[in-house]
């Protein structure tokens, strides 16, 4: 999906977010490391969607350190920076 795409997210019917959920959900199991590496791009490169989304802070907030330390026994340490200062923007 391109990121132009993601600008029009709420267009897309429900049978469109259930196949993206499935899609989701399969990659995780299949491939935990394109699915966190999938998880750091959408949220860096959309951090107000990430806000904005209506999801609990405290959900927000351990997704967001499990990708933390995911990148950081993979010693990947600018991606920890960044997720960092994503996780200053959430309310406190």
């Amino acid at each position: 999906m391109e990121m132009s795409e993601w600008e029009n997210i709420n267009e897309f019917n429900e049978e469109d977010l259930n196949s993206m959920k499935r899609f989701l959900d399969k990659l995780e199991k299949n491939s935990i490391d394109n699915y966190y590496r999938m998880c750091y791009n959408a949220l860096v490169s959309s951090p107000d969607e990430m806000l904005a989304h209506e999801g609990s802070i405290d959900i927000k907030e351990k997704g967001i350190n499990k990708l933390i330390s995911y990148f950081k026994e993979n010693e990947e340490y600018e991606k920890c920076a960044d997720l960092t200062k994503l996780l200053d923007l959430l309310p406190k």
